[in-house]
């Protein structure tokens, strides 16, 4: 048979008040009194003693109901619900305040947990890499403004998404992407909290191209130190014959044939010299500029090397935190390339959109032209690779360096007329 408290208490307090009132009877009778007497006081007494012990037992079950809801409620972590103790003092009074206690001490705690839980998620929005938390069902719980850097878009659209349908899959305690071109440029890594009961994944998301062009650039600079010092110690005595020589012969072709000699020798010094650049350290002086008059300061200046361009500016961006000079020295180069790209199309474009503008927290700067766009999107990166005749192919590399110092991102795209480039800095 189940135990039962109530049940048995009933049973006990049931039995004590039947014996009192047997001897209530008996002690009638001993006493010589009429029968009906005793046993008439006998059950008055008995119902009396029955409703009095319904009322006691009542409110003993009433307490326990009252913490029962309680703790129930502390389970749930909802303290808006606070008994009242009946009682002050004996057991059932240090019980109640007991419970009292414990429930504010739990309330203190979860205020605590929540206040610590809102810095963290304050700390994830202001992480530069894409944070991604899943709940237990493997759907998107929340996200930081970086998720627009995977998805181009702002992860509140994707609120309750699955995993899955974002290109994410779970292999063991692993996390990659379905798709191969992500899973080239990101790494994942992942961990688990729980949070009012419930588990939660946490995946971190790191560009793991700005490492290996960290590591590129590396190489990159190392080489150019080797290749400049070699061909200046190579060139110098070269260029200095050739000068000499040319005071020396009286034929016009040998004459003519040491002066394109000379020039080369100066040309390939130059461009070694330029090429020297990728290689110096770059100091940045951030400070808080106004965005419009960053941008209208290169657009005077453009406007006056190429009248026949017209360059339409959309700024919504009011301050941004960067090193001004080269800031400038980037977009100058940018519309530079634009305007190029628009005079050597067929047939030639006049237009170029310059607009900044705010994205998940992050300053946008976009510069699009009607050039046709970028012939080789692969290599439009690479170091000394250029399509142009005098190009010598370090300005975007250069410019992408300089962006990516300021913890941005440069990317080149294709649009329907031409290239697209975006500059992204934080705000």
């Amino acid at each position: 048979m189940v135990r039962n408290f109530e049940r048995t208490l009933k049973l006990y307090l049931w039995s004590l008040n039947g014996v009192i009132s047997v001897l209530c009877v008996v002690i009638g009778l001993k006493l010589s009194l009429s029968i009906w007497l005793p046993v008439l006081t006998a059950i008055v007494l008995f119902v009396g003693l029955q409703w009095a012990s319904h009322h006691m037992l009542s409110r003993l079950v009433g307490i326990f109901k009252r913490a029962s809801i309680q703790l129930e409620a502390m389970q749930q972590a909802d303290f808006t619900f606070q008994i009242t103790p009946h009682f002050q003092v004996g057991q059932i009074a240090r019980f109640e305040h007991e419970l009292v206690v414990l429930s504010e001490r739990m309330h203190q705690q979860k205020s605590r947990y929540s206040s610590h839980m809102l810095i963290i998620y304050q700390l994830i929005d202001k992480l530069p890499s894409p944070i991604l938390v899943f709940d237990e069902d493997s759907q998107l719980n929340y996200a930081n403004p970086a998720f627009s850097l995977i998805y181009q878009r702002p992860w509140q659209g994707d609120r309750g998404r699955e995993a899955e349908k974002l290109g994410l899959i779970e292999a063991g305690s692993q996390w990659q992407f379905s798709n191969h071109t992500l899973n080239t440029q990101w790494s994942l890594a992942s961990s688990e909290f729980y949070e009012q009961s419930k588990r939660y994944s946490l995946i971190i998301a790191t560009d793991i191209r700005r490492a290996l062009r960290h590591q590129e650039l590396a190489a990159w600079q190392q080489l150019i130190r080797v290749i400049s010092h070699e061909i200046h110690n190579t060139l110098t005595p070269v260029s200095s014959l050739a000068q000499t020589l040319q005071s020396k012969v009286s034929v016009p072709r040998d004459v003519h044939a040491l002066r394109v000699i000379e020039q080369r020798c100066q040309h390939l010094q130059q461009f070694v010299s330029r090429f020297s650049e990728l290689s110096k350290p770059l100091e940045l002086y951030c400070q808080k500029v106004e965005m419009l008059d960053v941008l209208m300061s290169v657009k005077a200046l453009m406007a006056q090397i190429y009248d026949d361009q017209t360059i339409q500016l959309t700024c919504r961006v009011s301050e941004c935190r960067c090193d001004p000079q080269l800031l400038e020295q980037v977009l100058i180069n940018l519309l530079k390339n634009a305007a190029e790209a628009n005079l050597s199309h067929t047939p030639q474009g006049q237009i170029i959109h310059l607009s900044a503008h705010y994205q998940a927290g992050h300053v946008v700067i976009s510069i699009e032209d009607q050039g046709g766009g970028f012939a080789n999107l692969n290599n439009v990166m690479t170091p000394f690779y250029s399509t142009k005749q005098a190009g010598q192919g370090i300005g975007l590399t250069l410019s992408r360096r300089i962006i990516e110092q300021h913890d941005g991102s440069l990317l080149v795209s294709n649009g329907l007329q031409g290239a697209e480039v975006k500059i992204t800095l934080p705000s």
